[in-house]
């Protein structure tokens, strides 16, 4: 249950308190065409305002070039961007932490070595494995069945969901997420060729995860084989990516589904791509990069900008190759009425 006076009081530059009771009270978040009078609603159409004002929702938050009404029962707030003022709300609704046993700090089936240090309000869910001379910082919570190798840390107020791995001497930074089922400190795939079963190189490097990141669910980050692996603070990762060992990528980076990046490549500030990009090893991307979903790179990209398919191209370029596919077929028929209108045959 959340006021509008709290929200108000979040002082946030992405919200405007346009007019009504501070006093209204929404109890959830719902979608327009959903929204009923217990909700906190936001809308970007006229239409879903009109949904909102039908249903007297308690709290609307619009966006700031609707124009709304003056007789309305609903407090009213606008946004610059939904996307943002989502951000700076749905944080008041989120019931994440109820998901793990905050009642009990440290369950008695976890087990952590008379080494290992945590710090003040310290949450370690069932059957967690924490090992010797870890340090976790305050505020922190382990879920349940998560393994902590020896000589890890995790920062302040970081989050690790179930059934999360992370390898020994592995660094996480504070204010992270880390997903389930996602493992951070695997031996990166390095193993040299012979005539018969080839030779493993011992990977004794590490991953550095910076400060405010967030690693979706699946998600595999190698070590690196001598050095570091490095994700730099304020990144987002989706689900289902692999980071190969040596691989540096940098700040505020955000990242979709299913990519993949094999060893020692670099990768830049604010860089961004869609669904299942791959980039090849030693590759260098410079800060800045938009790459469209499903495009790859085995080369350097210098230039900041906006690229897409395979052989990378700049956006532009790739969008008239792209629209140029569905033109092949009649392209292929024409040519053959041309060659056979002239006599020619194939070789």
């Amino acid at each position: 249950m959340i006021t509008a006076e709290v929200i108000k009081d979040l002082n946030s530059s992405d919200l405007n308190f346009v007019s009504g009771s501070v006093q209204a009270v929404a109890t959830k978040v719902l979608p327009p065409e959903s929204c009923d009078s217990e909700t906190l609603v936001f809308v970007s159409k006229p239409e879903q305002l009109e949904m909102a004002l039908k249903a007297k929702a308690p709290i609307i938050v619009a966006l700031k070039n609707l124009n709304l009404p003056t007789d309305t029962q609903s407090t009213l707030f606008t946004t610059a961007s939904i996307q943002l003022g989502m951000a700076a709300i749905l944080p008041l609704f989120d019931g994440k932490m109820d998901r793990f046993n905050q009642e009990t700090k440290i369950h008695p089936t976890a087990f952590i070595h008379p080494t290992a240090h945590l710090g003040k309000n310290v949450g370690v869910g069932p059957f967690a494995v924490i090992g010797e001379h870890v340090k976790i910082g305050d505020g922190s919570t382990i879920g349940a069945h998560t393994v902590i190798e020896s000589y890890a840390e995790v920062g302040d107020h970081s989050l690790l969901h179930p059934q999360v791995f992370l390898g020994s001497h592995c660094i996480v930074g504070a204010r992270c997420e880390i997903h389930p089922h996602t493992t951070i400190g695997a031996d990166g795939f390095s193993f040299a060729p012979t005539k018969g079963q080839p030779k493993k190189i011992p990977q004794i490097g590490k991953v550095v995860i910076g400060d405010d990141v967030e690693i979706g669910a699946n998600c595999a980050i190698d070590r690196a084989a001598l050095t570091e692996t490095k994700i730099g603070s304020g990144t987002k990762m989706d689900n289902l990516c692999h980071i190969a060992h040596n691989v540096e990528i940098g700040q505020n980076c955000l990242i979709a589904g299913k990519f993949s990046v094999a060893g020692s490549s670099k990768i830049g500030n604010h860089f961004m791509c869609g669904g299942e990009v791959a980039i090849g090893p030693h590759v260098t991307v410079c800060d800045g990069v938009i790459m469209a979903g499903r495009s790859c790179t085995t080369g350097d990209i210098t230039k900041p900008g906006q690229y897409g398919g395979f052989p990378l191209e700049p956006m532009r370029d790739y969008l008239k190759t792209l629209s140029s596919f569905t033109s092949l077929t009649k392209l292929r028929k024409d040519m053959g009425k041309v060659k056979t209108h002239l006599g020619l045959q194939d070789e």
